[in-house]
């Protein structure tokens, strides 16, 4: 190892070797980098912890109208409605759309059908003739599916 003092600059008065200015050189490097990591991560961090999520979640309800129909009597209208809160509907649908960038945005959007659609399908079943006038007899028959 050779130091060469008559070539090194001088620093506060004191000889300073070029072995010494290139380590010294070395660690100011790391020590701007290390601060810019820092500063980097820290301004990284910030904003993935601040940032919010756009959400958006919608559900429509999609109604058909219901069919016209009577009844007989009061006694035939009786006996369809207490059927049809029996009738299980599996007619039910549902469609879910779903679009998501995750940690920016969120968007859910459903659309499911709605009590008239049972109710339909109930008259439709109920009314085997087709008249539109739901007899004592028809809502018996169909009452009887549910028990």
């Amino acid at each position: 190892m050779t130091i060469n003092i008559a070539k090194s600059p001088r620093k506060h008065g004191h000889f300073v070797t070029r072995r010494h200015d290139k380590n010294m050189n070395i660690l100011t490097n790391l020590r701007t980098a290390a601060r810019s990591i820092l500063r980097f991560s820290a301004v990284g961090g910030a904003l993935l912890c601040l940032t919010g999520c756009i959400h958006h979640s919608e559900t429509t309800y999609r109604d058909v109208e219901r069919v016209k129909v009577q009844f007989e009597s009061e006694k035939a209208g009786r006996i369809f409605y207490e059927a049809l809160s029996k009738m299980p509907f599996h007619g039910r649908v549902e469609s879910h759309t779903e679009i998501s960038i995750p940690v920016v945005f969120d968007n859910k959007y459903t659309v499911k059908s709605g009590e008239n659609e049972k109710f339909n399908e109930a008259v439709r079943r109920c009314d085997t003739n087709k008249d539109g006038v739901i007899t004592e007899g028809e809502a018996e028959i169909f009452a009887s599916q549910f028990h």
